[in-house]
């Protein structure tokens, strides 16, 4: 790869698919620097967007549209200085990862490595695929596929904190595979297998070498034998029973049914070939309509703040502040969450 040339990798796909495996072992490539899951970066592209529309919605009286500063160019320079933080700091994260004692999980091997990209496993990523390409034009997406069944009792039996599962019930659990893997699969279609490329974790697991090749071939990256050292080890694992039964009776049969439907076609059937414009078309939609509604609450904050503020300065009683204050917030609330975003 070229010396500067942003181009980082997004592991994506619902939780408890082997996302953080998949992150370390391309993380020892000498090339490629692991990161921990970041929860910002998909929300900052977001922010980004709203402050683009700001800077410029005056026409030839605001500062970004007088100067002819595009919304594209504006959102890549943020994506530039996020990825030239991230590899500026690799000896900084290097010495936090340091203590380490788990041998086949290394930030890199020598200070020989170039490391001249960065892998990033969060999997709530998937839903924000379209505002980080926007980031990284040339960025890479992994859409790692795990069978939904096994998903559904790895959530059920996964206690993060120790007491809390990662969700309420069955249902939740095939909901939320759902959310995570349409996403994901509508990336596929819009941007096409140049940009998204679909690995099969029962690939990963059972066919390691040649899955690893295929991989790394993808990201344009001569192959490492190191990318398969952590596979060696079973970590942030879900502690499943061997007589466990994932079926709950309160589960909707038609929602269970669609996520099993699909989770055998994405097991069978090759991605697409080619890129759909009518899938990045509502993509891209989508993201603006997002990025309106954030603009839009932060404007429904302010004037609610006003309203609240005259009321409490007319002097009238504090209970009959509050009841005019729900009266008069409820419309611009109303209209403003009537245009949220499905996530």
């Amino acid at each position: 790869m070229k010396e500067g040339i942003v181009k980082p990798i997004f592991v994506v796909g619902s939780p408890r698919s082997g996302t953080s495996i998949l992150t370390w072992c391309i993380g020892q490539h000498p090339n490629i620097l692991p990161q921990e899951e970041s929860n910002w970066l998909g929300p900052f592209a977001i922010d980004a967007a709203v402050g683009y529309q700001r800077g410029s919605e005056r026409g030839k009286r605001g500062q970004l549209s007088a100067n002819f500063i595009e919304r594209e160019e504006f959102l890549e320079r943020f994506g530039e200085t996020v990825d030239q933080l991230i590899l500026s700091h690799r000896k900084q994260f290097e010495s936090r990862q340091a203590g380490c004692t788990i041998p086949h999980f290394k930030v890199s091997r020598s200070s020989e490595e170039p490391k001249s990209r960065w892998v990033d496993g969060t999997p709530e990523n998937c839903f924000y695929i379209c505002g980080l390409r926007k980031l990284f034009p040339k960025a890479q997406f992994i859409h790692l596929v795990r069978d939904v069944t096994d998903v559904v009792s790895s959530l059920l039996n996964f206690f993060p904190d120790g007491g809390h599962r990662l969700v309420k019930n069955e249902q939740a659990a095939y909901e939320y595979w759902l959310r995570t893997v349409n996403c994901c699969v509508q990336a596929e279609q819009a941007y096409g297998p140049s940009v998204v490329y679909r690995l099969r974790y029962s690939d990963l697991i059972e066919r390691s070498e040649s899955a690893m090749r295929s991989l790394l071939t993808f990201l344009g990256e001569p192959y490492s034998s190191q990318c398969l050292e952590p596979l060696a080890l079973r970590v942030n694992t879900s502690k499943v029973p061997p007589d466990f039964n994932e079926i709950d009776s309160a589960a909707d049969p038609m929602v269970v049914a669609r996520a099993r439907r699909l989770s055998d076609e994405l097991q069978r059937l090759p991605q697409p070939r080619q890129p759909s414009l009518a899938a990045a078309d509502e993509m891209e939609a989508a993201f603006r309509e997002r990025v309106k509604y954030v603009a839009d609450m932060a404007g429904a904050y302010q004037e609610a703040r006003q309203i609240i503020k005259t009321l409490q300065d007319s002097g009238l009683p504090s209970n009959l502040v509050a009841e005019a204050a729900a009266v008069e917030l409820t419309s611009p609330y109303a209209a403003v969450s009537s245009q949220r975003p499905e996530s």
